[in-house]
């Protein structure tokens, strides 16, 4: 029923609308992170340069997804845009998108997972702990309006 691949160009307006609908309630709480107002232009970028992967129902619609940059350390890369669809929390689905991102990470070579996230928000830091990523620091980046808890996973 569920599919989890590599996302394609095409798919790049679906997974803008993706990250705009599961970023809704962040948005609404206030943080202003990239994926709550990310641009097509920039999903399109990301597609090129990153790994995106999407989480695919039997419908053929993106229901999840997540990515994987490079980072500063090349046995290092950075998870991002995070997301499963709002209705569909619960489920396992997330666990399946982490395991993915993390089973890629490991193939290219990476040796850890780093990630961020508002310090604040009321589930995410422990949803990320619950996966096995430990707390290394606090950061403000230039233009949010949070302070994020910084966090690393061995692979």
């Amino acid at each position: 029923m569920w599919t989890i691949r590599r996302a394609e160009p095409a798919d790049s307006q679906a997974i803008r609308q993706q990250l705009h609908r599961a970023y809704r309630p962040i948005k609404k709480q206030g943080f202003n992170m990239e994926a709550t107002d990310v641009s097509l232009r920039a999903v399109e970028e990301s597609i090129w340069q990153d790994e995106i992967y999407v989480l695919v129902d039997g419908e053929n619609r993106i229901q999840g997804t997540v990515r994987l940059q490079e980072n500063d350390e090349p046995t290092v890369d950075t998870l991002g845009w995070f997301s499963v669809s709002p209705h569909l929390k619960g489920q396992g689905l997330g666990k399946m998108l982490m395991q993915v991102a993390e089973e890629q990470a490991r193939k290219r070579g990476r040796r850890k997972l780093y990630l961020d996230t508002a310090k604040d928000h009321p589930w995410l830091p422990r949803f990320y702990e619950k996966f096995g990523y430990k707390k290394t620091g606090v950061i403000r980046w230039p233009g949010q309006n949070f302070e994020a808890v910084q966090f690393e996973k061995e692979l």
